[in-house]
Protein backbone atom coordinates (compact mmCIF):
# COMPACT_ATOMS: atom_id res chain seq x y z
CA UNK A 1 0.00 0.00 0.00
CA UNK A 2 2.84 2.49 0.87
CA UNK A 3 4.41 1.80 -2.36
CA UNK A 4 1.53 2.13 -4.43
CA UNK A 5 1.03 5.92 -2.45
CA UNK A 6 5.05 6.13 -3.27
CA UNK A 7 4.52 5.91 -6.59
CA UNK A 8 1.33 7.59 -7.03
CA UNK A 9 3.06 10.88 -5.35
CA UNK A 10 5.52 10.23 -7.83
CA UNK A 11 3.60 9.94 -10.83
CA UNK A 12 2.02 13.39 -9.98
CA UNK A 13 5.25 15.14 -9.35
CA UNK A 14 6.31 14.16 -12.44
CA UNK A 15 3.09 15.40 -14.63
CA UNK A 16 3.38 18.82 -12.30
CA UNK A 17 6.38 19.65 -14.58
CA UNK A 18 5.41 18.08 -17.59
CA UNK A 19 6.33 20.91 -19.39
CA UNK A 20 9.28 22.38 -21.09
CA UNK A 21 10.43 26.14 -21.55
CA UNK A 22 13.22 26.92 -23.61
CA UNK A 23 14.82 30.25 -23.68
CA UNK A 24 16.73 32.31 -26.16
CA UNK A 25 19.50 32.77 -23.92
CA UNK A 26 20.67 29.19 -24.60
CA UNK A 27 20.19 28.46 -21.07
CA UNK A 28 19.03 25.14 -19.98
CA UNK A 29 15.46 24.28 -20.78
CA UNK A 30 13.39 24.58 -17.76
CA UNK A 31 11.12 22.06 -16.91
CA UNK A 32 7.86 23.49 -14.75
CA UNK A 33 4.03 23.41 -15.38
CA UNK A 34 2.88 26.24 -17.12
CA UNK A 35 -0.48 28.28 -14.53
CA UNK A 36 -1.64 30.06 -16.96
CA UNK A 37 -0.36 32.72 -20.09
CA UNK A 38 -1.46 36.18 -20.78
CA UNK A 39 0.49 39.28 -22.77
CA UNK A 40 2.36 40.11 -19.27
CA UNK A 41 4.22 36.77 -19.76
CA UNK A 42 4.21 33.12 -19.31
CA UNK A 43 3.69 32.10 -15.19
CA UNK A 44 5.16 28.73 -14.25
CA UNK A 45 6.46 27.16 -11.17
CA UNK A 46 9.24 24.75 -11.42
CA UNK A 47 8.23 22.47 -8.62
CA UNK A 48 6.04 21.76 -6.30
CA UNK A 49 7.56 23.80 -3.52
CA UNK A 50 8.56 27.19 -5.46
CA UNK A 51 6.92 29.77 -5.83
CA UNK A 52 4.97 30.95 -9.12
CA UNK A 53 7.20 33.60 -11.59
CA UNK A 54 6.84 35.11 -15.26
CA UNK A 55 8.95 34.77 -18.11
CA UNK A 56 8.54 37.68 -20.79
CA UNK A 57 7.77 36.42 -24.03
CA UNK A 58 10.79 38.21 -25.67
CA UNK A 59 13.10 34.96 -23.71
CA UNK A 60 11.26 32.29 -24.69
CA UNK A 61 12.01 30.54 -27.77
CA UNK A 62 10.01 27.43 -27.91
CA UNK A 63 6.98 26.11 -25.61
CA UNK A 64 6.48 22.23 -25.27
CA UNK A 65 3.07 21.61 -23.33
CA UNK A 66 -0.14 19.34 -23.84
CA UNK A 67 -2.95 22.08 -22.99
CA UNK A 68 -1.76 25.22 -24.50
CA UNK A 69 -4.36 26.56 -27.63
CA UNK A 70 -3.97 28.54 -30.56
CA UNK A 71 -4.65 31.61 -28.55
CA UNK A 72 -0.82 30.43 -27.24
CA UNK A 73 0.91 31.26 -29.98
CA UNK A 74 0.65 34.87 -30.41
CA UNK A 75 1.89 35.81 -27.65
CA UNK A 76 5.30 33.52 -29.04
CA UNK A 77 5.62 35.22 -32.20
CA UNK A 78 4.89 39.02 -30.78
CA UNK A 79 8.15 37.63 -28.28
CA UNK A 80 10.01 36.62 -31.30
CA UNK A 81 9.12 39.89 -32.83
CA UNK A 82 10.75 41.56 -29.70
CA UNK A 83 13.42 39.75 -29.19
CA UNK A 84 14.85 40.58 -32.78
CA UNK A 85 13.60 44.04 -32.08
CA UNK A 86 16.06 43.96 -29.45
CA UNK A 87 19.20 42.60 -31.44
CA UNK A 88 18.76 44.81 -33.85
CA UNK A 89 18.65 47.77 -31.55
CA UNK A 90 21.78 46.12 -29.32
CA UNK A 91 23.87 46.28 -32.80
CA UNK A 92 22.92 50.28 -33.64
CA UNK A 93 20.44 48.85 -36.61
CA UNK A 94 17.80 51.47 -35.73
CA UNK A 95 15.94 51.80 -39.18
CA UNK A 96 14.86 47.78 -38.76
CA UNK A 97 14.51 48.19 -34.82
CA UNK A 98 12.07 50.95 -35.07
CA UNK A 99 9.35 49.57 -36.75
CA UNK A 100 9.04 46.63 -34.56
CA UNK A 101 9.55 48.32 -31.50
CA UNK A 102 6.52 50.27 -32.88
CA UNK A 103 4.47 47.23 -33.22
CA UNK A 104 4.72 45.68 -30.48
CA UNK A 105 4.27 48.84 -27.92
CA UNK A 106 1.05 50.42 -29.93
CA UNK A 107 0.06 46.18 -28.79
CA UNK A 108 1.60 46.39 -25.19
CA UNK A 109 1.48 50.12 -24.27
CA UNK A 110 -0.85 49.47 -21.17
CA UNK A 111 0.15 46.60 -19.68
CA UNK A 112 2.80 46.04 -16.92
CA UNK A 113 5.13 43.06 -18.14
CA UNK A 114 8.86 43.11 -18.94
CA UNK A 115 7.74 42.97 -22.78
CA UNK A 116 5.91 45.72 -22.57
CA UNK A 117 8.57 47.45 -20.63
CA UNK A 118 11.30 46.35 -23.34
CA UNK A 119 9.10 47.71 -26.47
CA UNK A 120 8.62 50.84 -24.51
CA UNK A 121 12.32 51.42 -23.62
CA UNK A 122 13.35 50.05 -27.16
CA UNK A 123 10.70 52.72 -28.97
CA UNK A 124 12.13 55.80 -27.22
CA UNK A 125 15.64 54.91 -27.44
CA UNK A 126 14.53 54.25 -31.43
CA UNK A 127 12.78 57.93 -31.27
CA UNK A 128 15.82 59.53 -29.93
CA UNK A 129 18.39 57.96 -32.38
CA UNK A 130 16.24 59.32 -34.95
CA UNK A 131 15.80 63.05 -33.65
CA UNK A 132 11.99 62.07 -33.12
CA UNK A 133 11.11 64.26 -29.96
CA UNK A 134 7.35 64.13 -30.73
CA UNK A 135 7.14 60.64 -30.71
CA UNK A 136 9.16 59.81 -27.90
CA UNK A 137 6.43 61.30 -25.05
CA UNK A 138 4.32 58.02 -25.03
CA UNK A 139 7.01 55.46 -24.52
CA UNK A 140 8.69 57.86 -22.33
CA UNK A 141 5.70 57.85 -19.89
CA UNK A 142 5.47 54.54 -20.25
CA UNK A 143 8.67 53.60 -19.15
CA UNK A 144 8.07 56.25 -16.16
CA UNK A 145 5.38 54.04 -15.33
CA UNK A 146 7.93 50.63 -15.56
CA UNK A 147 10.45 52.13 -13.51
CA UNK A 148 8.02 53.15 -10.72
CA UNK A 149 6.57 50.04 -10.02
CA UNK A 150 9.74 48.48 -9.42
CA UNK A 151 10.40 46.63 -13.11
CA UNK A 152 14.20 46.06 -14.41
CA UNK A 153 15.03 47.34 -17.69
CA UNK A 154 15.37 44.45 -20.25
CA UNK A 155 18.36 46.58 -22.19
CA UNK A 156 20.72 45.93 -19.12
CA UNK A 157 23.84 46.14 -21.22
CA UNK A 158 22.70 49.91 -22.33
CA UNK A 159 23.43 53.24 -20.21
CA UNK A 160 19.91 54.24 -17.94
CA UNK A 161 17.68 56.19 -20.67
CA UNK A 162 15.70 57.69 -17.57
CA UNK A 163 17.50 59.88 -14.91
CA UNK A 164 16.73 58.40 -11.66
CA UNK A 165 16.41 61.29 -9.68
CA UNK A 166 14.13 63.03 -11.71
CA UNK A 167 12.41 60.35 -13.81
CA UNK A 168 12.76 62.50 -17.19
CA UNK A 169 14.73 61.40 -19.97
CA UNK A 170 17.95 63.77 -20.60
CA UNK A 171 17.64 63.17 -24.08
CA UNK A 172 14.21 63.96 -24.49
CA UNK A 173 13.70 68.27 -23.40
CA UNK A 174 10.37 69.68 -23.95
CA UNK A 175 10.49 71.34 -27.11
CA UNK A 176 8.05 69.59 -28.97
CA UNK A 177 5.12 69.80 -30.81
CA UNK A 178 2.04 69.95 -28.15
CA UNK A 179 -0.89 68.85 -30.52
CA UNK A 180 1.06 65.71 -32.11
CA UNK A 181 2.04 64.86 -28.12
CA UNK A 182 -1.38 65.08 -27.23
CA UNK A 183 -3.15 63.17 -30.52
CA UNK A 184 -0.03 60.28 -28.97
CA UNK A 185 -0.86 60.30 -25.45
CA UNK A 186 -4.45 59.90 -25.92
CA UNK A 187 -4.74 56.15 -25.14
CA UNK A 188 -1.58 56.05 -22.94
CA UNK A 189 -3.03 54.74 -19.55
CA UNK A 190 -0.77 56.53 -17.01
CA UNK A 191 -0.43 54.49 -13.68
CA UNK A 192 1.98 56.20 -11.36
CA UNK A 193 1.88 59.47 -9.42
CA UNK A 194 5.11 61.00 -11.40
CA UNK A 195 3.52 60.22 -14.88
CA UNK A 196 0.46 61.42 -14.02
CA UNK A 197 2.09 64.45 -12.86
CA UNK A 198 4.33 64.97 -15.74
CA UNK A 199 1.36 64.68 -18.50
CA UNK A 200 -0.26 66.92 -16.30
CA UNK A 201 2.26 69.61 -17.01
CA UNK A 202 2.76 68.56 -20.71
CA UNK A 203 -1.10 69.53 -20.84
CA UNK A 204 -0.84 72.68 -18.99
CA UNK A 205 2.13 73.88 -17.53
CA UNK A 206 0.97 75.04 -13.59
CA UNK A 207 2.54 78.40 -12.70
CA UNK A 208 1.85 77.28 -8.50
CA UNK A 209 4.23 74.61 -9.16
CA UNK A 210 2.01 72.40 -6.79
CA UNK A 211 3.93 69.44 -7.45
CA UNK A 212 6.72 68.84 -4.98
CA UNK A 213 8.71 65.52 -6.92
CA UNK A 214 11.75 67.31 -8.64
CA UNK A 215 11.00 65.77 -11.87
CA UNK A 216 7.77 67.34 -12.54
CA UNK A 217 8.92 71.01 -10.95
CA UNK A 218 11.86 71.12 -13.22
CA UNK A 219 9.88 70.29 -16.28
CA UNK A 220 7.17 72.68 -15.78
CA UNK A 221 10.19 75.14 -15.05
CA UNK A 222 11.81 74.50 -18.42
CA UNK A 223 8.20 74.57 -20.29
CA UNK A 224 7.63 78.01 -18.23
CA UNK A 225 10.93 79.89 -19.96
CA UNK A 226 9.99 78.69 -22.86
CA UNK A 227 6.93 80.22 -23.24
CA UNK A 228 8.73 83.28 -22.23
CA UNK A 229 7.33 83.47 -18.50
CA UNK A 230 10.50 85.15 -17.34
CA UNK A 231 9.40 85.58 -13.95
CA UNK A 232 10.14 81.94 -13.81
CA UNK A 233 13.36 82.17 -10.99
CA UNK A 234 15.41 78.53 -11.23
CA UNK A 235 19.10 78.06 -9.44
CA UNK A 236 21.09 75.81 -11.75
CA UNK A 237 24.28 75.75 -9.34
CA UNK A 238 23.00 72.02 -8.04
CA UNK A 239 21.97 70.65 -11.55
CA UNK A 240 23.30 67.62 -13.99
CA UNK A 241 24.69 69.17 -16.98
CA UNK A 242 21.70 68.16 -19.28
CA UNK A 243 19.34 70.16 -16.85
CA UNK A 244 21.66 73.31 -17.46
CA UNK A 245 21.16 72.61 -21.22
CA UNK A 246 17.57 72.67 -21.36
CA UNK A 247 17.27 75.70 -19.37
CA UNK A 248 19.65 77.72 -21.02
CA UNK A 249 18.05 77.33 -24.43
CA UNK A 250 14.44 77.55 -22.76
CA UNK A 251 15.69 81.14 -21.42
CA UNK A 252 16.92 81.79 -25.17
CA UNK A 253 13.75 80.83 -26.53
CA UNK A 254 11.70 83.25 -24.23
CA UNK A 255 13.85 85.80 -24.59
CA UNK A 256 13.46 85.53 -28.41
CA UNK A 257 9.51 85.08 -28.07
CA UNK A 258 9.96 88.73 -26.20
CA UNK A 259 11.89 90.35 -28.69
CA UNK A 260 14.99 90.15 -27.05
CA UNK A 261 17.07 89.28 -30.26
CA UNK A 262 20.56 89.82 -29.02
CA UNK A 263 20.03 88.55 -25.55
CA UNK A 264 18.47 85.32 -27.48
CA UNK A 265 21.60 84.86 -29.51
CA UNK A 266 24.14 84.76 -27.30
CA UNK A 267 22.45 81.96 -25.11
CA UNK A 268 22.09 80.34 -28.15
CA UNK A 269 25.52 80.36 -28.84
CA UNK A 270 26.71 79.46 -25.25
CA UNK A 271 24.30 76.07 -25.98
CA UNK A 272 26.33 75.89 -29.33
CA UNK A 273 29.27 76.23 -27.50
CA UNK A 274 29.12 74.20 -24.27
CA UNK A 275 26.84 71.43 -25.21
CA UNK A 276 27.14 70.40 -28.96
CA UNK A 277 28.31 66.97 -27.95
CA UNK A 278 26.53 66.38 -24.66
CA UNK A 279 22.88 67.73 -26.01
CA UNK A 280 23.07 67.98 -29.77
CA UNK A 281 19.35 68.19 -30.68
CA UNK A 282 19.22 71.42 -28.59
CA UNK A 283 22.72 72.84 -29.91
CA UNK A 284 21.54 71.85 -33.45
CA UNK A 285 18.27 73.74 -33.23
CA UNK A 286 20.53 76.47 -31.70
CA UNK A 287 22.68 76.92 -34.34
CA UNK A 288 19.57 77.03 -36.90
CA UNK A 289 18.40 79.52 -34.65
CA UNK A 290 21.33 81.70 -35.16
CA UNK A 291 21.22 80.74 -38.46
CA UNK A 292 17.90 82.59 -38.79
CA UNK A 293 18.52 85.73 -36.79
CA UNK A 294 21.45 86.47 -38.82
CA UNK A 295 19.97 86.04 -42.15
CA UNK A 296 17.34 88.24 -41.09
CA UNK A 297 20.30 90.83 -40.24
CA UNK A 298 21.77 90.59 -43.69
CA UNK A 299 25.47 89.00 -42.50
CA UNK A 300 25.79 86.12 -45.25
CA UNK A 301 29.43 85.45 -43.82
CA UNK A 302 27.89 84.43 -40.41
CA UNK A 303 25.46 82.38 -42.18
CA UNK A 304 27.43 80.02 -44.09
CA UNK A 305 30.04 79.68 -41.31
CA UNK A 306 27.28 78.49 -39.23
CA UNK A 307 25.75 75.84 -41.94
CA UNK A 308 29.08 74.81 -42.54
CA UNK A 309 29.82 73.76 -38.95
CA UNK A 310 26.25 72.20 -38.42
CA UNK A 311 26.88 70.35 -41.87
CA UNK A 312 30.47 68.94 -40.11
CA UNK A 313 29.40 68.02 -36.33
CA UNK A 314 25.55 67.51 -37.06
CA UNK A 315 24.99 66.63 -40.82
CA UNK A 316 21.32 64.62 -40.02
CA UNK A 317 19.51 67.02 -37.30
CA UNK A 318 15.66 66.40 -38.39
CA UNK A 319 15.34 70.26 -37.97
CA UNK A 320 17.93 70.73 -41.05
CA UNK A 321 15.70 71.57 -44.23
CA UNK A 322 18.46 71.96 -46.45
Amino acid sequence: MKTMLFLLLAFIATTARADTVILREGSSPINCAIVSWSKEGLRITRDETSSQEVLPWYRIREVSAADIGVGFLPHLERGEMLWRAKLRLLRGDISLATPLFREVFMELKNHTGLDAYLAAEGLLRCHLANGNLNESVAPWLAVVDHVQSGNTSQLEALASIIDINTFLCPHLPPVWDSTVVARSLRTLKLRSDVAHAFYAIISSPLEDREYTRAGPVFLNDVVLLLDAKDRVAVHSEDLEIWQKCWLLFAEATGLQKQGEEEKAMLKFAEVVALYETSQPWLAGAAMLALIESFDRAGDTKIVNNIKSEISRVLPNHPLRKD
